[in-house]
């Protein structure tokens, strides 16, 4: 393997390892999409009373009415990374002393923050009751994260001499760019075998489009990054699988007049995506500026390399499991005869029935699942613009997840019975990776959430809206990382001499959701 190359690859293998990232849920969730559970810090496995529970528990269907959902969160998420060396201190450039280091006098800021805004995340669910014991659901839905995001390639910064001038971000051998669409259409049905005890399941589909941005070295220098004329490599990978096959199991029981048991299990297949590669090298000037002409006279596309089907990612997909307990106070004088007639005898409709209710849940996430994450590549491709480089074959990169166990805790109280309902709860889940493994695919911190909602019916229809802020506990390793970018460096075994990831990664999550269901 020649020493240009292998940089290349490792760009492309980051930006893939974000991408099988994105498709597991437990690494995205905080803690599920759908507004009424943004409005009850997702405490809502037991209750499961819309649509949406052909995903979250299709045990819930056999008690609901015929049916529409739709729904959006609109989520702004702010992070923010600071690198720093195992001296703990920002890592400087190298190979040149004209560029002040990140936090030094007339460098740049060492913090560096993603930019963007709103990100909507749509929902669309339906139930279909075929007869008084069996009901159909199907939902269309992705996982709670943000769908695109960007990190800035170069910061700007006056030098004391020259004035105005930029210089290669220091996260961008993490991540400098994402945007990718991922769906888990849902197909389930619910059936109650006995009265107060019904239990479900669904197929899941699961696809996702990916496309990411990111740098890695082409060679490696001991005390900075190797960002000039011979150094970085800007990688583009796009990936999609399009079969991610899974099913989910519920269940739910009606233990008391006051108490409702309710259980959920999702399992699904690895990703395996197909990636193509888009690698530029000679990205950056030896002084760390964005190369204008790096051909320079040569003919167009010189340094520019585009590989269709040039590898494959495997990554399994960590299954998930929650237990709820959600006690309900019936609402005296409730329609509950009414709405026990011979064609719907086990229909629920918790703002006429209760007054209020509360509910309490657990969750796992068998995160540790993922250890490390598959890269393979086709052997022998060359990378135009380097001595002779080749893309390394196997360009595995290890996550060391560790499973993730969660509480949350919400609840309604019906204000006015058949019109309006208020809710509020909070969830809290544990840390799912070591700090020295912390990357900005995801942030697997701790978090710590707080939501409230409202919903009001209008004839057949409830009209909901919630909000919900999410606190990450810092992933913080002092500079001390693991992570190590793929280099052309022969003696350092085609890995970076230094880690990449160093320093601090910090999250907070905001995001208000808006949803409509009709009830037929």
């Amino acid at each position: 393997m020649k020493r240009g190359a292998a940089g290349a690859a490792g760009a492309a293998f980051a930006a893939m390892v974000a991408a099988g990232a994105a498709r597991a849920s437990s690494g995205l969730d905080s803690p599920d999409i759908g507004v009424l559970q943004l409005g009850r810090g997702g405490a809502w496995v037991a209750r499961a009373d819309d649509p949406l529970a052909a995903y979250f528990n299709p045990a819930g269907l056999a008690a609901q009415r015929s049916s529409a959902h739709g729904g959006v969160h609109f989520i702004q998420l702010a992070q923010c990374f600071t690198r720093l060396g195992p001296d703990g201190q920002p890592v400087p450039p190298s190979y040149t002393t004209a560029i002040p280091a990140p936090g030094s006098e007339g460098g740049p800021d060492p913090e560096v923050c993603a930019e963007g805004g709103l990100f909507p995340n749509p929902q669309l669910a339906a139930t279909l009751r075929v007869s008084d014991a069996l009901a159909v659901g199907v939902a269309v839905l992705g996982p709670h994260g943000v769908g695109e995001r960007s990190w800035p390639e170069s910061l700007p910064y006056t030098h004391p001499s020259f004035g105005e001038m930029t210089q290669p971000s220091p996260q961008r051998y993490l991540l400098t760019s994402l945007d990718a669409l991922m769906l888990m259409p849902t197909l389930s049905v619910g059936f109650t075998p006995a009265e107060g005890v019904s239990i479900g399941a669904g197929f899941i589909w699961g696809m996702a489009v990916l496309d990411f941005v990111n740098f890695a070295e082409a060679t490696s220098a001991p005390g900075g990054d190797d960002f000039n004329a011979r150094g970085d490599l800007r990688t583009r990978a796009k990936a999609d699988d399009l079969f991610i096959p899974g099913f989910v199991l519920g269940a739910r029981w009606a233990a008391t007049a006051h108490l409702d048991l309710g259980a959920w299990f999702k399992w699904q297949d690895a990703v395996r995506a197909e990636t193509d590669l888009t690698i530029e090298s000679r990205y950056w000037t030896p002084a760390g500026v964005k190369n204008a002409d790096p051909c320079k006279g040569e003919p167009p596309g010189c340094n520019v390399t585009e590989e269709r089907s040039a590898g494959e990612l495997t990554m399994p997909i960590p299954m998930e499991a929650k237990l709820g307990l959600r006690y309900h106070r019936p609402r005296a004088g409730a329609l509950r005869a009414a709405r026990s007639s011979a064609a719907e005898p086990r229909v629920r409709d918790p703002m006429v029935d209760d007054l209020f209710d509360v509910e309490l849940d657990f969750t796992w996430a068998n995160n540790s699942a993922v250890d490390a994450i598959e890269v393979r590549f086709r052997e022998g491709i060359p990378v135009r613009g380097t001595v002779v480089g080749t893309v390394p074959p196997n360009a595995d990169v290890p996550h060391r997840w560790r499973d993730v166990l969660g509480v949350r805790l919400g609840g309604d109280f019906v204000v006015l019975p058949d019109l309006l309902a208020l809710r509020a709860g909070g969830f809290f889940e544990t840390k799912g990776q070591d700090d020295a493994d912390l990357n900005l695919d995801f942030h697997l911190g701790y978090r710590v959430g707080v939501g409230a909602g409202v919903t009001t019916r209008v004839g057949p229809v409830d009209i909901s809206a919630a909000f919900q802020h999410t606190f990450f506990g810092p992933l913080d390793n002092g500079g001390k990382g693991r992570i190590k970018a793929v280099s052309g460096a022969v003696p350092s075994g085609y890995r970076s001499i230094q880690s990449v990831n160093g320093g601090r990664f910090e999250s907070s999550l905001d995001e208000f959701g808006l949803s409509g269901t009709m009830r037929f």
